[in-house]
């Protein structure tokens, strides 16, 4: 009798930890909700003014998303590529803008974004 009593303790743990408790369900009002959406209107292009090389981009509507400039650069030397993105993620319809390192050229300019 013990031992079927500690099984059946043991099996009712077993499946409490696998099913886990459910809290009470709550609801808060009155708050506002956000949606984010990933960022449109967005462009991008090579960019080298005064012989740098490198991409800029820019989106026109935000839509609560983020977005910054990438690049890929080859090397003059060897031809090698080379990616970079801009540190920053932008917003609101500022530049974005990345720089190739030094004896590479702008191959491929581009844009990533992101709905946060």
């Amino acid at each position: 009798m013990k031992k079927r009593w500690s099984v059946l303790i043991a099996s009712s743990a077993l499946v409490t930890s696998v099913l886990g408790f459910q809290g009470p369900a709550s609801a808060t009002s009155g708050g506002s909700v956000t949606v984010r959406a990933h960022p449109s209107g967005c462009h991008y292009e090579k960019y080298t003014p005064d012989g740098h090389h490198g991409a800029r981009a820019w989106c026109t509507n935000s839509n609560g998303g983020h977005y910054k400039a990438i690049v890929v650069c080859v090397r003059i030397l060897n031809g090698e590529k080379v990616s970079r993105e801009a540190p920053v993620w932008q917003s609101g319809g500022r530049d974005s803008i990345v720089w190739c390192p030094p004896e590479t050229t702008t191959q491929t300019p581009g844009i990533m974004t992101k709905a946060s």
